[in-house]
């Protein structure tokens, strides 16, 4: 019966196909040692394989027209080749040739990119239960289908289940699963975790997700993970686990001598000043804490300028983590060196990508703020935006991070302009296109020679405003904005609008402006600020930032690799929630305020920003 039914299907696949063999003969794919078959020649393979198909006994003739549905995938031409599997009953079928014709059948459907079609050729009944192989066949498929479906979930499902198919499964499985697992959003791991009809497997691994979801800091998540493997002893992910829990569980950077490289002269040493005795007032904090802490040694970095020499006193010193320098060049000079003796905290970015294995970067970014700037208005719903900022090399460069990443989360920059000092009117009037409308009134009442009534307004494809600039400047900007009628425009800016203490008179202008800051100029002030506070007097002004970018620098310092190794990990610093990126960068989230009669308010967390983040 079933031979009958293809006898149609011959003819009807042959006429559709040779019409295509008229001129240029394309060539179909074959092994390398066979030479390439034109199409014509394939066409009359295809016809003599189900020619022999349509007199032979059934299983035979499955076999015939799998292999005339092979050449026809390989010609191209999946239209035809799926009108002859469609034509085998596998029902009727030994288990051996049932599970290559449904393979068959799933690739051919994923070549057409219909993925679901693909699934359900994988899950139609068979005979017999596929062996290890063929298991690990048909979820390689499954998870192609899951990928074309854009489906997370349904991929690390598959890959969960796949990895069961081996008795201890290979850590290259378990690489995949924590990789597909650290994809999905904290609440879809959340309701993964709580579905009854998980199997063992998928349990354990969303429980163990979930958990460290919802832990906070380094230590935190070490806990969960001890506490999840003291529940899940017979786990997979227990006995081995992936190499980024290993890292977060293994004890960091064995570091005993410590040197801070920071200038002692020239025009960095003020700043570097600062961020040495932020360094060590965290250092003798600790001391006090009855914590074990490193010997530490103070290079000038004005002295020891290459990367040789630095090398030669790691060397000699026996130094086992260096941090420093401050010097963008220097910097620069590092990321494009090969490893030292020592890993390396800069506290500046290099201009290009760091190619140093050794080296992270940690640093007081504008750029990471403009950034964050440009995520928090798209989460906020907003996606027409005009940027102003200071007519400067760091106000084009945050200009710069801003519209990129801005754009990149699908918003688009309408207008962009660099103001300095004493130009705020002009650069606003035209950022605004005010001047244009004053334009056309005045034109209109030279033709017309007489007064006439004409309102002016601002352009209307904005919904936004990202600014950047210091207080003085930011508190004679915002009136400008409002007087070209921008008052009911948002605006985002850096953390340069706000001097670092609440003064409701003098930034009673800047009311409404939201702007992200660290939780140094923040947040109440921790044991560290308040014993900087009582020695010096600039530790809430910008210049006070340093402080805490020196106590932070003390702070991160173990926890490089653990961070490194789980980007989703943190740690809660005076500078912003720290982070490491991409193995090397340490990354800034900081707090979000608005200001309420001149007194910086704290918001709270976007929820739509986070799942931006995750």
């Amino acid at each position: 019966m079933m031979i009958r039914r293809h006898l149609s299907l011959t003819a009807a696949v042959l006429a559709l196909s040779l019409t295509g063999c008229v001129g240029t003969q394309p060539t179909i794919t074959a092994p390398a040692e066979q030479r390439p078959i034109a199409v014509k020649d394939g066409m009359m393979e295809v016809e003599s394989l189900l020619n022999q198909a349509d007199a032979a006994a059934p299983i035979k003739a499955a076999r015939l027209m799998a292999d005339a549905a092979k050449l026809l995938i390989a010609m191209e031409r999946h239209q035809d080749a799926s009108r002859v599997l469609a034509q085998i009953n596998t029902t009727l079928l030994p288990p051996s040739l049932s599970f290559e014709i449904a393979s068959l059948q799933a690739e051919d459907a994923l070549s057409r990119e219909q993925p679901q079609q693909a699934l359900e050729f994988l899950s139609q009944p068979r005979q017999a239960p596929l062996d290890n192989e063929q298991a690990l066949r048909f979820s390689e498929l499954r998870l192609q289908a899951f990928g074309q479906q854009n489906n997370p979930i349904g991929e690390t499902r598959e890959l969960i289940n796949q990895s069961r198919l081996t008795t201890d499964p290979i850590p290259e499985q378990k690489e995949r699963i924590w990789s597909s697992l650290s994809r999905l959003p904290a609440e879809t791991i959340s309701e993964l975790a709580q579905d009854s009809n998980n199997n063992y497997f998928e349990q354990g691994w969303f429980e163990l997700a979930d958990s460290l979801h919802k832990s906070g800091d380094l230590e935190q998540k070490t806990d969960a993970i001890d506490r999840w493997q003291t529940l899940w002893e017979n786990h997979p992910a227990s006995k081995t686990p992936p190499t980024a829990l290993q890292a977060l569980q293994s004890q960091n950077l064995d570091i005993r001598h410590i040197a801070l490289l920071l200038p002692q002269a020239g025009p960095l040493a003020k700043p570097a000043k600062a961020i040495t005795e932020g360094f060590l007032t965290a250092y003798y904090q600790a001391q006090t804490d009855g914590k074990s802490v490193p010997m530490l040694t103070l290079l000038d970095a004005s002295k020891i300028t290459s990367t040789l020499a630095l090398n030669n006193e790691i060397e000699t010193r026996q130094i086992d983590m260096v941090i420093g320098p401050l010097d963008k060049s220097y910097v620069q000079r590092l990321s494009e060196s090969e490893p030292l003796g020592a890993p390396v905290l800069a506290l500046n970015y290099s201009e290009q990508d760091n190619q140093n294995s050794g080296l992270f970067q940690f640093g007081l970014s504008a750029e990471d703020e403009a950034r964050q700037a440009a995520r928090q208005a798209i989460s906020d719903g907003l996606r027409k935006a005009a940027v102003l900022t200071a007519d400067t090399n760091w106000g084009r460069k945050v200009a710069e991070a801003f519209t990129a990443e801005f754009e990149v989360l699908g918003g688009r920059v309408h207008g962009s302009a660099h103001f300095s000092e004493g130009t705020y009117d002009a650069t606003i009037s035209q950022l605004m296109n005010t001047d244009r409308s004053r334009a056309r009134a005045k034109v209109i009442r030279k033709l017309m020679q007489q007064k006439v009534e004409f309102e002016e307004h601002r352009r209307q494809d904005l919904d936004m405003v990202f600014l950047s600039a210091l207080p003085n400047d930011a508190r004679q900007i915002k009136p400008t904005l409002s007087f070209h009628y921008a008052n009911d425009l948002p605006v985002y800016a850096t953390s340069h609008v706000y001097g670092g203490h609440p003064n409701a008179m003098t930034d009673q202008d800047l009311t409404g402006v939201r702007f992200v800051d660290t939780p140094w100029n923040l947040a109440p002030p921790s044991t560290n600020k308040i014993s900087l506070s009582q020695q010096r007097k600039d530790v809430d002004s910008r210049f006070g930032r340093l402080y805490a970018l020196g106590l932070d620098a003390f702070q991160l310092h173990p926890y490089l690799l653990q961070l490194a190794a789980l980007p989703q990990s943190s740690i809660e610093g005076e500078t912003g929630r720290l982070s490491v990126v991409n193995s090397s960068r340490v990354e800034r989230t900081l707090n979000w305020a608005i200001f309420d009669q001149g007194i910086p308010r704290i918001l709270p967390a976007s929820k739509a920003l986070q799942q931006l983040a995750n």
